[in-house]
């Protein structure tokens, strides 16, 4: 591993950290304590959801606030952990809107999320060539941040409404790596793994950083 991949693996755990420590602290708001400021902080993120990271200034505290100093970008443009947080915060807010159980779970990758929709839609939807595997190989192939925002949106639209959790940190550790050509393949193979691997029975559960592990001994 070369010193500067394991320095993108680092900045990608601290991300995930900081997202779901702010993660934690809304959806506790929203769920346990039915707080009308969390309501409100989760409405002005759904707001900013298109905007890039820096350019609302209401919601500059929830997205930038505390960010670790190897994450904060230094030019006239977003660093990619600022943009990743900013979304990944700002989907989480979607995805929560009107649940009262917790929508961020650990261990829910993005393409185990999406095979339990396709197994509470009764395994009608056809995986080689039905509408929900349409809409996830197009976010798997996006060449830009818009439109993977566009499917992703739409893809965690559809989690709320079979009340289906999706882990966050391991979500802002995709969209950190994914803008990078190198790092891309490795996010499409997870979230393939995910996808056609995955069965309800697994027990295998993952920390705040996107890592899993296992309970067998």
């Amino acid at each position: 591993m070369t010193e500067q991949t394991t320095s993108s693996t680092g900045r990608a755990t601290d991300l995930a950290r900081y997202v779901v420590g702010k993660i934690e602290r809304i959806q506790a708001g929203l769920v346990d304590q039915q707080s009308s400021a969390a309501k409100a902080t989760a409405a002005r993120l759904r707001r900013a959801l298109t905007r890039p990271a820096g350019s609302v200034p209401e919601v500059w505290e929830i997205t930038l606030g505390g960010l670790p100093e190897n994450l904060i970008g230094h030019g006239d443009e977003p660093s990619s952990a600022e943009q990743a947080a900013h979304t990944t915060l700002c989907l989480f807010a979607v995805h929560q809107q009107s649940q009262g159980e917790r929508m961020h779970q650990s261990g829910w990758g993005l393409g185990r999320s999406l095979q339990e929709l396709h197994r509470k839609l009764g395994g009608a939807d056809d995986l080689e060539s039905g509408p929900l595997i349409r809409r996830f190989n197009a976010l798997s192939t996006a060449d830009s941040l818009d439109e993977m925002l566009w499917h992703l949106r739409s893809l965690i639209t559809q989690l709320r409404a079979q009340g289906i959790s999706l882990d966050y940190g391991r979500l802002a550790r995709d969209l950190y790596s994914y803008p990078v050509p190198e790092y891309r393949d490795a996010v499409r193979l997870r979230w393939g793994r995910d996808f056609y691997t995955y069965r309800p029975e697994d027990t295998g559960t993952s920390d705040a950083t996107g890592t899993t592990t296992s309970s067998d001994n």
